[in-house]
């Protein structure tokens, strides 16, 4: 009878649990490009990115490092609901199925695993590792998050929660970029640049394997995947029309390039910010 009653409430719950998953699994019409939705969302990152790198730029860095780890742990958080809710299939019987495409190993994922670099590693010890990941996150992260902001298209569905993640997570990478540029901003060189090269570099070699080794399932981290066309705009006419090696390079090319750009215009108004109070101190 106890084993019988037991059952009975686990039953019970796992219902529960069932019914709101597919509570959250609530849909809209999938918003576009310069929607309301999209508008809104551009507002809330273009707020965020000034006024939270503004009210912490002369916190000290146990403050920083607080913040940080927030950030991160939110995303992680969100990050679980997403993938929870991209394997949970709603029906009579519901059931489970997780697609390996969906696992968080792309450019706009690397705040994951970046993030505790800066948050854990001794930066006495291992400067150059901790410099790579504040690069990354500085301007990699920082490029990737602006693109797809601007350009969601690729990112949202009909599922309202895969929307409201999709734009916290990219908005947070955009307003972590600049509020660790203001942190870092008096030890960030061009090294600092150099080195999140190295490090994404390293990352694109981890995606190629991974792409490789699941082979034939639909997996296409980083959109490199040399077996797969890639979905990128203008990147899949070059693959189809030039191959994988022209694409692939042009793909390294256009992202080192943008980096730098971040570098340059990040750089810029440091040094005009720096010039301006030294300015009104004399």
């Amino acid at each position: 009878m106890f084993l019988f009653c037991r059952k009975s409430a686990v039953d019970y719950y796992f219902l529960k649990m069932e019914e709101f998953l597919h509570f959250l699994q609530g849909e809209m019409e999938k918003p576009g490009v310069f929607s309301w939705f999209h508008f809104v969302a551009l507002f809330l990152i273009l707020a965020a990115s000034i006024l939270v790198p503004w009210f912490t730029r002369n916190a000290s860095e146990k403050t920083y490092k607080r913040i940080l780890l927030g950030f991160w742990i939110v995303l992680i958080v969100m990050e679980v609901g997403k993938q929870i809710l991209l394997a949970f299939h709603y029906g009579s019987p519901s059931y489970w199925e997780y697609s390996y495409r969906d696992f968080p190993f792309s450019v706009c994922s690397m705040v994951y695993y970046f993030a505790p670099i800066i948050l854990f590693v001794n930066k006495d010890k291992r400067p150059k590792i901790v410099d790579a990941a504040v690069g990354y996150l500085c301007f990699i992260t920082l490029v990737g998050g602006l693109l797809v902001s601007a350009y969601s298209d690729m990112v949202t569905s009909r599922l309202i929660y895969i929307n409201i993640q999709t734009f916290v997570h990219h908005g947070s990478m955009v307003v972590l970029g600049v509020m660790l540029y203001v942190w870092k901003r008096k030890t960030i060189t061009i090294k600092t640049y150099y080195r999140s090269m190295i490090a994404f570099l390293v990352t694109v070699i981890i995606a190629i394997a991974i792409n490789l080794a699941f082979q034939p399932h639909f997996i296409n981290m980083f959109f490199i995947n040399p077996m797969i066309i890639t979905n990128l705009p203008v990147g899949n006419i070059i693959q189809e029309k030039a191959g994988y090696p022209v694409y692939l390079l042009c793909f390294l090319a256009a992202m080192s390039l943008a980096a730098f750009l971040a570098y340059l215009v990040e750089t810029s108004i440091g040094n005009a910010v720096e010039r301006k109070k030294t300015k009104k101190g004399e």
